[in-house]
This record gives structure tokens, C-alpha cells and sequence, in this order.
């Protein structure tokens, strides 16, 4: 079905809803009026039945009232049952069927004609024959039988005769047509009479209540088009529309927040290869201003790699920082704290020895949900921290506790510290403190990482000076049941 080219929502559900109406209206009305033709119907046919009765009787016992104008007999014995009731035709059935509700008792409600023939054909007596319905040699095959003339002018019944005579009455069906036409147009005048009141008080119903999802609707048409700062007004509406709607301005915040932080990070990035592809650039270009010596070339050529490396480095921060924005919740399972920071010790013991740092380790088995290639990412990225900023010769601690229902993991070092000043900015990307952008020291994303990765997990970090000088990295992971 084409969609309406009318786009408010009042409009389209006015439109659904009245056109449901009207089909149910329409085949109530339409249902009635098969009712009452199909009344109508049965009621033409006992008529026609108790005359015929009515004509039997006068044949068998006062034959010689047959050829008496009118064939009467019939109405002396039991009058006309307009009549003999005391109901009278209502108002509804005189507006409907005029022609079967007649005031005028004189005029029968359906005009009724018949008569008598011998088997030969030849008429004993005949009462208001219509010029189209004669003599058929069918009828005596039709006998105790109520059926329609080939032309469907008239309805007629037969019987027959204790003498073998065949007795025929009917109708018109000119009239019984009319009534039914005069039934159509009663059920279509008050189809209309209902249906049009009926529409305009829902149609002002319907404004009233969808006046403000009208202007939610349009306040997401406009969003959809690319105005992400409308917000929807959830004013006049019920607590439940107002809550989803407070629900999606909830997520356009969310989405406005994102996408600033979107083009930060493209702004971060952009700065972050641009130092060193101005660097590869700078060197190259004074390379080839004038014949260079074998070995200035060589330190230019080990000066561009060192630079492509740190591109490289970087490059595969920023892979790991975004991996660490998308975990799926799916992909959160139950896992043993202890072997994941296990491994993590053993990835960093290298730069440990080297610097003569002895980590120490104070774990115990606990279950979290979460994966272990992030988590393991998490404390690698914050032993190395610790290791890079302590003194030779000390020690850097890893150590975790249970509580109700977190798990806690703590990083110790005993180096500088963090500056007050730069703790609110601690974990943002790029951060790097009072240090130099030196190409051995890092991009800044290793805290970032962390954090994301942390509260993809449910979780929190924080920071904190520790006793006597030095940096505590808490680590608080939600529990979870072992694995079955």
C-alpha cells in the first residue's frame, strides 16, 4: 500500500483509525441489512404459505365461494393479522419498509393474487392474476413448493387439491424489492448520520491527545535530519511517553558528548602523527638538498625509522584504545583474577629487571566477569607505569582483596607520585604531566586505555599518593559466580 503523503501523526493515525471505523461501521450495517432482507424473505413466504392454506381450505369446504368476487372466504374465517394485533407498525419499521408497514389496513402489506386450475389447465377461479404470470403445465411438478417466476416478477407457492386441482397464490416481488431498497437507504442514512459525529468527536479527541507526540515526532524528524540539538518536550504528556522520551534526550546527550569527544580524539590523533610525519619530513628534505656522506645518510635513514616506529607504536595504542571503547557484554565471562595478573607480571618482567625493580605480588583467586586479554592489557599497562616511574632498585607491589561484591586490585609504586594539579586529568588521552614529549616515553593513552577497559567491565579505577611517596592504582572489578 503507498504510504500517505501526509506525514503528521495526528493526520495518519486519524486516518487508521477512521478507516478502521468505517469498515467495522460499514459491515455492522452491511450485516443488518442481509438480517433483515433475509427476515423479510421468510416473512414473504409464511405470508404466502398461509394463504395458499387459506385457499386450500375454501377449495376443500366452500368451493362454491371460488367463483364469489375477491375470494373471501379466506378473510371471513380469520381476518387480516394487521387487524387482529394490537401492535402497531414503530416508527423504525415505517422508515425502513414503508411498504410492509402500511397504515392504510385496507391496502395488504404485500399485494397477493391467486388461483385455482384443473390438471387440464382450465381455470375454476382466479383472484388479481398479473398480466405476466398465466397458466404453466410446470406447476403440477412444483407442488407444496415456494419458488420464483422465470423473470423474477413475482413469487409463488402451489398445492394441490383433494379433487387433483392445483391451487396457486403469490406476490409481486416488486415490492419486497422495494422494501430491501428502502432498507439499503435506511442503513446508508444512518451509517452517514453516525459515522460523521462520530469521526469529528474522535478526530478532536485524537488532537487533544496526540498534539504532544506530534511534536515528538517532528523533534525526531528534525534529529534525524541531522539537528542534533533538539530535544523533546515531554510536557502534556503521560508518564510513560514522558519517560522514553527522556530516555532518548538522555541518549542525545549521550551521542552530543560522544561526538565532541569524537573530534577531540580525531584533533589528538591528527597532532599526535603529525609531530613525527614533520619530523620524517624535515629530515628527508635536508637529505636531499646536497650530497650527503654515507654516514649522515645512515643516521637520517636510522632517525626516520626510530619516527616510523613511534607512528607505528602509536597506531597500535590507538587500535588498543578503541577496542577498549567497543567490548561487548557477550563477551564477558567469568574468569580467575590470579592467572591474568600472573601473566601480566611476566610480560613486564623484562623492563623490570632492567631496571632492577622486584615486583612483588600479593594475589588472590577471585572470580570477575570480563575477558582476560583486556584485563591482562589493564595491569600490563599499569606495572609498566609503576616500573617507569621508580626509582632502581626498589620495589613495585600488586597486590588484590575481596570485598562484598568487588574484587580490588591495587598497583603500588614508590616513585613521585603524581602532581595534585594533574590528577583530575590523569586518565585523559595524550596526558603525559610536567614530562617531554620524548619518543621513548610513551603517547599518553595507557591510562586512557586502562579506564576504558575497566569500566567496559563494570568497573572503576582510581588513583591515590601512596604512604611515604608514590602512586596507588585501585582497580575495583565487579564479582562474579565461578563456571559451573
Amino acid at each position: 500500500m503507498p504510504r500517505l503523503p501526509v506525514r503528521s501523526l495526528r493526520w495518519r493515525f486519524a486516518f487508521w483509525f477512521g478507516l478502521f471505523f468505517t469498515v467495522m461501521a460499514v459491515g455492522n450495517r452491511y450485516l443488518h441489512f442481509l438480517l433483515a432482507v433475509d427476515l423479510l424473505a421468510r416473512d414473504v413466504d409464511a405470508q404466502l404459505w398461509s394463504r395458499l392454506a387459506d385457499l386450500k381450505t375454501q377449495h376443500r369446504y366452500a368451493p362454491q365461494t371460488l367463483v364469489a368476487p375477491g375470494m373471501g372466504l379466506a378473510d371471513e374465517i380469520l381476518p387480516d393479522v394487521r387487524r387482529a394485533t394490537d401492535r402497531k407498525p414503530s416508527l423504525v419499521l415505517r422508515f425502513v419498509m414503508p411498504a410492509e408497514s402500511r397504515s392504510d389496513l385496507a391496502t395488504p402489506s404485500f399485494p397477493w393474487f391467486g388461483g385455482v386450475w384443473r390438471p387440464d389447465g382450465s381455470a375454476i377461479a382466479t383472484h388479481d392474476l398479473p398480466p405476466t404470470v398465466s397458466w404453466d403445465p410446470g406447476w403440477g411438478d412444483r407442488l407444496d413448493r415456494i419458488w420464483n417466476t422465470a423473470d423474477r416478477s413475482a413469487r409463488l407457492a402451489a398445492t394441490a387439491g383433494d379433487d387433483g386441482a392445483i391451487l396457486v397464490v403469490g406476490t409481486p416481488l416488486a415490492d419486497v424489492i422495494q422494501a430491501a431498497r428502502q432498507t439499503v437507504m435506511f442503513e446508508a442514512t444512518t451509517l452517514v448520520a453516525v459515522l460523521l459525529p462520530t469521526l469529528a468527536i474522535a478526530w478532536l479527541l485524537l488532537s487533544r491527545l496526540l498534539t504532544p507526540l506530534g511534536g515528538i515526532t517532528e523533534t525526531a524528524r528534525r534529529i534525524r535530519a541531522g539537528h542534533f540539538e533538539e530535544r523533546m518536550d515531554v510536557a502534556g504528556v503521560d508518564a510513560e511517553v514522558a519517560g522514553m522520551a527522556e530516555t532518548i534526550n538522555g541518549m542525545l546527550d549521550r551521542l552530543d558528548t560522544i561526538r565532541v569527544n569524537q573530534s577531540r580524539l580525531n584533533a589528538d590523533v591528527a597532532h599526535q602523527v603529525l609531530n613525527p610525519v614533520h619530523a620524517i619530513m624535515l629530515e628527508t628534505d635536508v637529505s636531499m638538498q646536497r650530497q650527503r656522506p654515507r654516514e649522515e645518510l645512515e643516521h637520517t635513514v636510522a632517525t626516520v625509522h626510530d619516527l616510523a616506529v613511534r607512528i607505528e607504536a602509536l597506531c597500535e595504542s590507538l587500535l588498543t584504545y578503541a577496542r577498549a571503547q567497543a567490548i561487548e557484554p557477550a563477551d564477558l565471562k567469568p574468569v580467575d583474577i590470579e592467572p591474568i595478573i600472573s601473566a601480566a607480571v611476566d610480560r613486564v618482567s623484562a623492563i623490570s629487571t632492567a631496571r632492577g625493580i622486584v615486583v612483588e605480588v600479593a594475589v588472590t583467586s577471585a572470580v570477575v566477569r570480563g575477558g582476560s586479554e583486556p584485563l591482562e592489557e589493564v595491569f600490563v599497562n599499569l606495572l609498566a607505569n609503576a616500573i617507569e616511574h621508580s626509582p632502581p632498585t626498589t620495589r613495585v607491589t600488586i597486590e588484590s582483596a575481596v570485598a562484598a561484591d568487588r574484587c580490588i586490585v591495587a598497583v603500588v609504586d614508590h616513585g613521585a607520585g603524581v602532581a595534585a594539579a594533574d590528577v583530575p586529568r590523569l586518565f585523559s588521552r595524550y596526558f603525559r604531566g610536567d614530562r617531554p614529549a620524548l619518543p621513548d616515553q610513551g603517547h599518553g593513552l595507557g591510562l586512557a586505555i586502562c579506564k576504558g577497559i575497566v569500566e567496559q567491565h563494570g568497573g572503576s579505577i582510581d588513583y591515590r599518593d601512596t604512604p611515604g611517596g608514590g602512586a596507588t592504582f585501585e582497580v575495583r572489578l565487579p564479582r562474579a559466580e565461578p563456571c559451573s
